[in-house]
């Protein structure tokens, strides 16, 4: 079959999973993408791998740019374009990636490109059965009745020992203000949907001051380092707001618990 010039044929299942990678992530870098595509089983060859990559790029699906401070690791983003082809495909909520000022999205990029490797992190333990990304959960948010009580970085859904656990998960990078977290706390405690929520931050020091934010919640609020956490994963250690320790697959288990005991 002949297409049109300046025409793409997508492939659902090697070019639409790492197209919906980088929309989902805002942003993401080249070796990211290449680690899903391989975890996801939709492109291990490297060479194959990066003529895709090129070609979304080539044909103006995906934007790419080279930072300083990535080392030369290419970065790429969505596109117009790019959100219109996976539409077509019924992927509708990535909408949303088009509603928000670029310059603001921009100075998320560390904060995008850490999410990724906790995502990516999830992923390797080959034990992460759904991830709902920021944008399918702002889109949510406008419905009351299907929306979550806050905008969360990501929920995971993890498969551990024979039970399916949701959990949101919240990147730290710095600290608000009081008034911002008490707002969070309020919001915490009056989610339906969820029962578990992981803080993952980049110092002892932030941690210290999240559980003194926390300190009278009652809900299951679990906090890690997150270096730790992408080398250790459900092995690593999660302080609660009572600074009682203990592991990220025990706190996983007492939210299963919860969730049976809500029914």
């Amino acid at each position: 079959m002949r297409y049109q010039k300046g025409s793409i044929a997508l492939n659902d299942h090697k070019d639409t999973p790492i197209l919906r990678f980088v929309a989902d992530s805002h942003y993401v870098t080249h070796s990211q993408l290449y680690f899903l595509s391989r975890v996801d089983e939709c492109e291990d060859n490297r060479r194959v791998f990066n003529w895709r990559t090129r070609r979304l790029v080539c044909n103006g699906l995906v934007r790419k740019q080279v930072l300083p401070f990535l080392s030369g690791d290419p970065l790429y983003s969505i596109s117009r374009r790019g959100i219109h082809a996976l539409e077509r495909m019924g992927v509708y909520y990535l909408g949303a990636n088009l509603d928000r000022e670029r310059y603001t999205q921009e100075a998320q990029i560390p904060h995008a490109l850490e999410l990724n490797n906790v995502r990516l992190a999830l992923l390797g333990t080959g034990m992460l059965w759904q991830w709902i990304p920021e944008p399918f959960i702002r889109i949510l948010s406008l419905s009351p009745s299907n929306g979550y009580a806050k905008v969360y970085d990501g929920i995971a859904k993890v498969r551990l020992d024979g039970q399916y656990i949701g959990f949101a998960i919240e990147y730290e990078r710095t600290l608000k203000s009081q008034p911002k977290y008490e707002r969070i706390r309020k919001a915490v405690e009056s989610e339906k949907r969820l029962h578990g929520f992981l803080y993952l931050v980049p110092s002892l020091e932030l941690i210290w001051t999240l559980i003194a934010e926390f300190h009278r919640t009652s809900r299951l609020v679990f906090f890690a380092l997150v270096d730790d956490f992408k080398r250790k994963v459900f092995d690593v250690q999660v302080w609660a707001p009572s600074y009682s320790t203990t592991s990220l697959k025990e706190a996983l288990l007492k939210v299963a618990a919860l969730e049976k005991s809500n029914g």
